[in-house]
């Protein structure tokens, strides 16, 4: 090639790569758009095929560990509700369990919304033994039905089968919910007799005094052969304990309110166990509740649940023994509630009175069909003040001699036909009482958030001064019912020294500490019960003072003179005779004693 060839060529060349630069037509927005849609198509394309491949590989592992159950060990969340005038009850489809339940027909103290159950503070596990290992039923994804007052929660596989169905049924009416389990496709995988059902119960707070509530909450159970029993209450520490024989019911009960699971056949092989955090203002104990529930007992509708509060009429007629639910007392006392001051105290509020007026009412029936015993007592009284002259003659006359001065009289008691017993056993038989009133009221849900004059809740302390400290033994606020009953104790105990012969001076003085020790004591009492002691002092006083216009002592002293005469040579009989002989015997004993004492030195 010559230079001008190659002078020209490069000349072309160089016009080329300046038209392609210069020249060259940009790329349209349309043209742009469909690159970009179809990298992005690309990478969407990529995308979708790594999910379905790790969705396979997700479902494989899941089939591997859960096999028929892995197509419900995924799934959404559904909340449904039943509801009637007592309890509203959600259920999730996330387990297919309970997971709130408010109580209509109460607040807590501070007025709030009362939700007995929430997510936070209930769980349970319902472990059933399959042969691809223990299956949590609470962990599954159900599909709810809901018809009526029913919610079903059904487990399908993916070809649409029934692996099992948990249907919850609520009462009309009632705090009762009613749980059925039917196992479909899975009963041929199910490889035990038994479904392990543990249940984590946070009690929460919901009244005014929280130590108070600590001393009333606890774990009941009553056992098969128709036992209640429980775990202690006043404890603070962690109670455990292993039951051996099959339970029919279970509760984690508060003062008021308590989520009961109850059988009409057994529960086995169960363990129970409370802890406390006393540091803790928001939940008052924990219960860990651990069962056996046998199979073919939880595919026969006959468990149910219970989220209610401790009333008698109530709970009585969810299941046998449920109504123990309602702390009465000892069991030496709770006959005198069931059958005379439950039945009084409904009588009483079908007036529709106040529940100030009705424990004045109940005050006012009690003291007056114990008033024949108040009454012998008085009397009684009344012959050991007129014997007084008497007896101190003869510890004049008997000198040091102890044992001759009780001899002497015990037989002045014989001859004139008194006992100085006798005033005591008519107030030791209004003890039962006095023990059955002291744990019936704080434990009346009727009268919890019932006002009455100062008090805001007859069901807990009254206050009428908050202090900025705690006192120790009495607490950081003070209770005028807890000062009223004091002050009536004082004038009641007064009254007492005036007509009572006291042997012992001493004790005329402490019977006035004895006023100022309760009052620490009782500052922390249910204001119900507090007034009750209060308006009951009252009246005893009134009755005292009638009884002393009633009670002819010239009278009583004309008839012990009598026997006095009649019996000058009788010789004592029955107790004063056993008596007297037990002291004789005694007496010898001692005289031997001083004998053989001389003899050896």
């Amino acid at each position: 090639m010559d230079k001008n060839q190659t002078t020209g060529f490069l000349i072309l060349s160089a016009m080329l790569v300046a038209y392609m630069f210069f020249f060259q037509p940009e790329p349209t927005e349309e043209t742009v758009t469909n690159t970009t849609e179809q990298v992005d198509g690309q990478t969407s394309s990529q995308n979708k095929q790594t999910e379905v491949t790790q969705t396979v590989v997700s479902d494989s592992v899941l089939q591997q560990q859960y096999g028929l159950f892995s197509a419900v060990m995924k799934g959404e969340e559904k909340d449904l509700v039943l509801s009637n005038k007592k309890i509203e009850v959600v259920f999730n489809s996330k387990g297919g369990r309970v997971e709130d339940v408010l109580i209509k027909t109460h607040q807590t103290y501070d007025k709030k919304d009362l939700h007995l159950v929430n997510k936070d503070n209930y769980s349970v596990q319902e472990l059933l033994p399959t042969s691809f290992g223990p299956i949590d039923l609470n962990k599954l994804y159900y599909t709810p039905e809901k018809s009526g007052n029913k919610v079903a929660m059904v487990a399908r596989d993916a070809q649409g089968q029934e692996i099992l169905r948990r249907i919850y049924t609520l009462e009309e009416e009632k705090y009762v919910v009613d749980y059925e389990l039917i196992l479909g496709t899975a009963k041929q995988f199910v490889t035990g007799d038994n479904i392990s059902y543990k249940w984590n119960s946070k009690m929460m707070a919901i009244e005014k005094d929280m130590k108070t509530s600590r001393q009333k909450t606890t774990v009941n159970y009553y056992t098969a052969d128709d036992k209640f029993d429980y775990l202690s209450m006043a404890s603070t520490k962690t109670e455990e304990e292993a039951i051996a024989t099959p339970l029919k019911w279970v509760s984690a009960k508060q003062k008021f309110f308590n989520v009961g699971f109850i059988t009409d056949k057994q529960f086995n092989a169960a363990n129970l166990k409370e802890t406390t955090d006393e540091a803790s203002l928001d939940i008052v104990k924990t219960a860990d509740i651990s069962l056996q529930i046998p199979l073919a007992s939880i595919s026969e509708a006959n468990l149910r649940y219970y989220f209610g509060p401790n009333e008698y009429r109530v709970c009585e007629l969810v299941a046998t023994g449920f109504e123990d639910n309602v702390y009465l007392g000892w069991s030496w006392t709770t006959p005198l509630s069931k059958y005379i001051f439950i039945p009084l105290f409904e009588k009483l509020e079908a007036f529709n009175l106040g529940y100030g007026l009705i424990i004045f009412l109940m005050v006012v029936l009690v003291k007056s069909v114990l008033y024949p015993l108040t009454f012998n007592s008085y009397k009684s009284m009344a012959k050991m003040r007129l014997l007084k002259p008497e007896m101190d003659e003869l510890k004049e006359k008997y000198g040091d001699d102890q044992m001759k001065v009780q001899q002497e009289t015990m037989a002045l008691y014989s001859k004139v036909g008194a006992s100085p017993l006798s005033g005591c056993i008519p107030m030791i038989a209004q003890m039962p009482f006095f023990v059955a009133l002291y744990n019936f009221f704080p434990n009346a849900i009727q009268l919890r958030g019932q006002a009455f004059l100062w008090a805001d809740d007859l069901s807990a302390y009254d206050s009428i001064l908050d202090l900025p400290f705690n006192i120790p033994f009495y607490g950081d606020h003070v209770s005028l019912f807890t000062l009223l009953w004091a002050i009536s104790m004082a004038g009641y105990t007064y009254f007492q020294n005036q007509i009572q012969v006291q042997s012992n001076p001493q004790m005329k003085y402490f019977s006035y500490i004895s006023p100022v020790i309760f009052l620490f004591i009782f500052n922390s009492f249910a204001a119900g019960l507090t007034y009750y002691y209060f308006v009951s002092n009252c009246f005893t006083i009134i009755q005292q003072l009638a009884s002393k216009r009633f009670v002819n002592e010239d009278k009583i002293r004309k008839v012990m003179d009598e026997n006095k005469k009649k019996n000058a040579n009788k010789k004592a009989g029955g107790f004063a005779a056993r008596l007297d002989k037990a002291m004789k015997e005694q007496q010898k004993a001692q005289q031997a004693a001083k004998r053989k004492g001389k003899k050896e030195d």
